[in-house]
């Protein structure tokens, strides 16, 4: 490596963490070339993820009541419609691995979702998205002169 001046003018000497990283990738590319078992000179780990457990009816409205939120305030809080909250809990629709790996880290640290719930919460005039403070959303001009026809 260059020795370089930094932007003080401190000389930065020997080989960084950048080299060091450079080379380790070189060392792995030529190991993938030659056909070498990656065992033979890296340490391997191999590792595997349980799936997510499922969730019936009862299991949602078991999480749901944990946070104590309404199905529409929970469906909310996830970023789904009311109606599939509704539908999980009716048993017509079993909740997504996806959601059931959210619903069993919600079981795991209620606490933890309490307090994420909370910094969720939006204050009057910020359930729309707009940023806090921002007020109420212009009306377009179309909008605005359809409020003010009478049928």
């Amino acid at each position: 490596m260059k020795n370089l001046r930094t932007p003080g003018g401190a000389v930065n000497e020997g080989p960084g963490k950048s080299d060091e990283m450079v080379d380790g990738l070189r060392e792995f590319l030529d190991v993938l070339r030659s056909g070498e078992p990656l065992e033979s000179r890296f340490t391997v780990r191999t590792c595997k993820i349980a799936p997510p457990p499922e969730y019936d009816g009862e299991g949602v409205r078991r999480v749901r009541d944990v946070l104590a939120m309404s199905q529409a305030a929970f469906a909310a809080f996830l970023g789904a419609d009311a109606s599939t909250i509704q539908s999980w809990e009716q048993g017509l629709r079993p909740p997504s691995p996806l959601a059931c790996r959210l619903l069993s880290e919600i079981e795991a640290d209620p606490a933890h979702w309490r307090k994420r719930l909370a910094a969720c919460l939006a204050g009057p005039g910020e359930a729309d998205g707009s940023p806090p403070g921002s007020g109420p959303r212009p009306r377009s001009s179309r909008r605005a002169r359809s409020i003010g026809r009478t049928a």
